[in-house]
């Protein structure tokens, strides 16, 4: 299919979509690497240790018929079914310690993989690209470095300090499609030397106003426990820097 890329060839090197990770093949994962394929990558590493259950369905890509099946073996049969010429690696083990690629994107269950994640990210050999995505039900968080710019750590936290919500109130399908964009196009700006956002938070739910309850015209959002209220969707207050990729 000559011109299946034809719509994005300005844009997007398919030269540089070699060989990507994904860490985590649930609500954003599943997104992600399906996304990834579409957009050109030839190589997917996916790591995930768990099985697509039937409350999976309502927060990811997968279809009905894939219950029980291994998330990474869901995934690679996704890609499939859409057409993509991607290689699709399996890792359904627990690990980390190999092909954590120069290119790597991670949305896991919790704080403590992301850390060993990044520490084996950071040992490999000609890195670009880490991008961590944590989602909220109605918000998201995206922090990115490459191999010149990386305060990653400064941002990482234990999970016991980081408040649980309750499992029904922790994911919905259009924010976990809206996050796996932003993500991907953070990867995109550094492969193509673009540009980019170290930190990106945003909000899905408009701030109400207690005086008029009418939606706030320059859209207020409530960011973090204290409820602190920014004008952007990307909060000065978290040092947020624009990284001019080399």
């Amino acid at each position: 299919m000559s011109n299946r890329f034809l719509r994005n060839k300005d844009l997007i090197n398919q030269k540089n979509l070699e060989e990507v990770t994904v860490i985590g093949a649930g609500g954003v994962g599943s997104a992600l690497i399906l996304s990834a394929a579409i957009m050109g990558f030839r190589k997917i590493h996916v790591w995930d240790f768990d099985v697509i259950e039937e409350h999976n369905l309502s927060t990811t890509m997968y279809p009905e018929s894939y219950v029980g099946e291994s998330k990474t073996t869901a995934a690679k049969e996704l890609v499939r079914y859409f057409g993509c010429q991607t290689e699709i690696i399996e890792h359904d083990k627990f690990g980390y310690t190999d092909n954590v690629t120069a290119c790597t994107m991670m949305a896991p269950d919790n704080m403590e993989i992301r850390k060993i994640v990044y520490m084996n990210w950071i040992r490999t050999p000609g890195r670009k690209v880490l991008v961590d995505g944590r989602m909220g039900a109605l918000s998201m968080d995206i922090h990115t470095v490459d191999a010149l710019n990386d305060n990653y750590l400064s941002n990482w936290k234990s999970s016991k300090d980081i408040p649980d919500l309750p499992c029904t109130a922790k994911h919905t399908i259009f924010t976990a499609n809206i996050i796996a964009g932003v993500m991907l196009s953070q990867v995109y700006n550094v492969l193509h030397e673009r540009s980019y956002y170290s930190y990106i938070w945003k909000s899905l739910a408009p701030y109400m106003t207690k005086e008029y309850g009418k939606v706030n015209p320059l859209i207020m959002e409530k960011h973090s426990d204290k409820e602190t209220e920014t004008q952007t969707s990307v909060s000065e207050s978290e040092s947020t820097s624009i990284v001019r990729s080399a």
